[in-house]
């Protein structure tokens, strides 16, 4: 009681050992200098809600007020604002793993654009559907509701990671693995089935903005080009950043980290086949609760059941008999003769 969480925190900081400050040391240095800096801005920012405990409603993302108010800001520091200790733990932690491979695969200065734009586009994706439900279903909630947190990017960049990755699938919680291509998907269900409070559609827009980056959508309007990059890496205003120890340069055109899909043509094909494969769960979901309801067999036996009773194919109802046969009934010779009693029993002796 009376204890505050400063305090908690830097009991924190003065019982860590050395040899776990050397492993944290030594974890921090392994990531690259972009993705460092994302972490360390949410960090940061977590300290100074602690700190000064600002009203956190005054920097979520609301659509109300972005629109009405024109508080646009709330558009970037929804994104490094968190709701608690395990929100930005949690969130920096996936941060430091899904964006350090990225930035080494594609390079410093693309990852830092992707971010930017990522912040940018995620909050403007949300603000999109909450004011299209709200004028064309009169459906205000969205509108009203206050979200915040760096996940919305992060789920921007595990799209990308996802599709980029060599494994063929992957497990979600340790409970199903699935195609590796699926699997934001998969965790977007999956969080929100346990932890229904988060933001839905801060989550979806992630995936929407990571999808039409991966099939070079971006590309067209918004991103530079890989040649530009390189170019800019040239740049005396950047040599402060560009030769910082862990700075990644812009791969080479043709290299093995450049050949992955930016073709937005190929869009179309993935809708489709996303498509497919969510009639193909559809289908797959009204089989198993068949089967539930009915069990295996009857499932079939109460269809067939259906069928006669509406005469198709040939069947009747019970008692009824078919006109189709009739010329078939004069060939009938009657049941097999039995033999009588006596014959089976002296038979038998």
């Amino acid at each position: 009681p009376g204890v505050t969480s400063q305090q908690v925190i830097s009991l924190l900081v003065l019982n860590l050992s050395p040899p776990i400050m050397a492993r944290a040391t030594e974890a921090l240095a392994q990531i690259p200098p972009a993705n460092l800096f994302c972490i360390a801005l949410c960090v940061g920012v977590y300290i100074f809600q602690i700190i000064a405990d600002p009203m956190l409603h005054s920097y979520t993302l609301c659509p109300r007020n972005v629109l009405f108010l024109h508080e646009f800001y709330r558009i970037l520091t929804s994104c490094v604002f968190h709701g608690g200790l395990l929100h930005v733990g949690f969130n920096m932690m996936s941060a430091a793993a899904i964006g350090s491979l990225l930035e080494k695969r594609f390079g410093t200065l693309r990852h830092i654009i992707t971010v930017l734009w990522g912040m940018l586009l995620t909050s403007a994706t949300y603000i999109l559907v909450a004011y299209l439900l709200h004028v064309i279903f009169g459906y205000d909630e969205l509108m009203y509701r206050h979200s915040l947190g760096f996940s919305g990017v992060l789920f921007q960049l595990s799209v990308l990671e996802a599709n980029l990755s060599p494994n063929s699938s992957r497990s979600v919680f340790g409970m199903v693995r699935v195609p590796a291509y699926l699997y934001p998907w998969a965790l977007l269900v999956a969080l929100q089935v346990f932890m229904p409070q988060i933001s839905f559609v801060g989550h979806l827009a992630g995936i929407f903005v990571g999808t039409l980056q991966l099939y070079g959508v971006l590309d067209i309007f918004i991103m530079p080009s890989d040649e530009y990059l390189r170019s800019m890496e040239d740049w005396p205003s950047l040599r402060r950043l560009t030769g910082r120890e862990g700075f990644v340069r812009t791969p080479a055109e043709g290299s093995a980290a450049m050949s992955h899909v930016r073709d937005p043509s190929a869009l179309i094909k993935a809708v489709r086949q996303g498509i497919g494969i969510g009639i193909k769960f559809f289908k797959d979901v009204l089989a198993t609760l068949r089967v539930m309801i009915f069990g295996y067999g009857r499932a079939n036996e109460n269809t067939n059941i259906g069928l006669r009773l509406g005469g198709r194919g040939g069947e009747t109802l019970l008692g009824e008999t078919s006109g189709q046969n009739d010329d078939a009934d004069d060939d009938w010779v009657g049941l097999p003769s039995v033999s009588s009693p006596t014959e089976v029993e002296s038979r038998v002796v």
